[in-house]
């Protein structure tokens, strides 16, 4: 017995993002919160074209663009404030993983009446409705703009944590992928949000959790990503492989709101809030390493990502992880992660933070904590990519 719900009404091609108007205005909203993050997207093209379509459209629009990178609690809060001081009653969010999630939790926190904070780490269940949320992503890695997910980072006591949140809240009521959007994007954000994807789909793919449909979406992302991540990277502007890219993200996003994720997460998540590492970066590094640790619990399927990633038929587990390493080291993520900066001075807090992943149960493998802490040993010091 297996559900399968993905609520999200995708609208996916080139230019679709100039129909954000008519998407809030079928919604009945009058009156937008646009919510992006506080750099090169705040005063892009993309912003000024969506600003402009919506006032060709006749939509009011408010812009925060306060949602910074590992969106913060209070970033949240601060947009939820920003929603109810101009009267607003929708939200558009525009950008990578962080505005999307940032604008999800402006939408919950709306909803509920009350911060974020109180939702994030808790348990505390989502249950009120929201406000209409279209998502228009520029990047293709997260998937957020289809997943019932939002990561958002805060203080615990002199500690800072990074937690995900998940509900049916918080999918996106339109998401506007639009292709177009990502050829601006840098090789290096192009590498690094692409093996997030990568990783959304693997292990989805492999999770405890995994159902049939939820396969056939991660398989097609894997394929898409072996056939053209290396592709976008080099030439930014083939629209053929950002096409790809982004509906390779997307479907891995969907999956993931249906299986789950695992380890390399719990992983990422400690070593973005403690060590400052980009989330997709993170992911990239810590993949193969956790596939490997998997093969004897899920030799089978980590063969068919093998298969899916690398268009050999004959691919095995072992050729699956050599190949997701042999990816990464084409497109420039480093090794391990001292060679991403990683202090060994924060190793252990890394660990105590990731073995408590309130995901590692879905794992394919059941960790122990001293396999745990081996394996992040390897992930710092070894080279799986030599």
């Amino acid at each position: 017995m297996f559900t399968f719900n993905s609520p999200t009404r995708l609208v996916f091609g080139n230019g679709v993002a100039r129909t954000a108007a008519k998407e809030i205005a079928a919604m009945g909203s009058r009156k937008v919160l646009i919510v992006t993050g506080p750099g090169r997207t705040a005063s892009s093209e993309a912003v000024a074209s969506l600003k402009l379509s919506l006032e060709e459209g006749g939509i009011v629009y408010f812009h925060y663009a306060g949602a910074g990178s590992d969106p913060t609690t209070s970033m949240v809060d601060e947009g939820a404030a920003r929603y109810k001081a101009e009267g607003c009653d929708a939200i558009i969010g525009l950008g990578g993983g962080s505005p999307l999630d940032c604008a999800k939790g402006i939408g919950a926190s709306i909803g509920e009446g009350r911060p974020i904070r109180d939702f994030v780490g808790t348990g505390l269940a989502f249950g009120a409705p929201v406000p209409p949320l279209l998502a228009i992503p520029t990047t293709a890695g997260t998937g957020s703009e289809v997943t019932n997910a939002a990561v958002f980072t805060y203080r615990e006591g002199d500690r800072k944590v990074k937690k995900g949140t998940a509900g049916q809240s918080l999918f996106p009521r339109v998401a506007l992928v639009d292709p177009l959007l990502h050829v601006t994007m840098p090789p290096e954000l192009t590498a690094a949000t692409g093996m997030d994807a990568l990783t959304h789909a693997v292990e989805a793919y492999v999770s405890r959790s995994h159902t049939p449909i939820a396969d056939l979406f991660c398989l097609e992302a894997i394929r898409l990503i072996g056939e053209n991540l290396k592709r976008a990277h080099k030439h930014g502007d083939d629209l053929d492989a950002r096409a790809g890219m982004a509906l390779a993200s997307t479907m891995a996003g969907a999956a993931l709101s249906q299986a789950g994720l695992g380890m390399v997460h719990g992983f990422a998540h400690a070593a973005g809030a403690l060590a400052g590492l980009p989330h997709g970066l993170a992911n990239a590094i810590i993949l193969p390493y956790v596939m490997q640790a998997c093969i004897p619990d899920a030799s089978i399927r980590l063969s068919n990502i093998g298969k899916a990633l690398t268009g050999r038929h004959s691919a095995t587990a072992i050729d699956a992880v050599g190949a997701m390493a042999e990816l990464g080291s084409e497109i420039g993520i480093p090794p391990n992660l001292f060679s991403a900066g990683v202090s060994e001075d924060i190793l252990q807090a890394i660990f105590d933070d990731a073995k408590t992943y309130k995901r590692r149960p879905q794992s394919p493998r059941a960790f122990t904590d001293e396999e745990l802490r081996i394996l992040l040993r390897k992930a710092w010091s070894e080279n799986m990519a030599e």
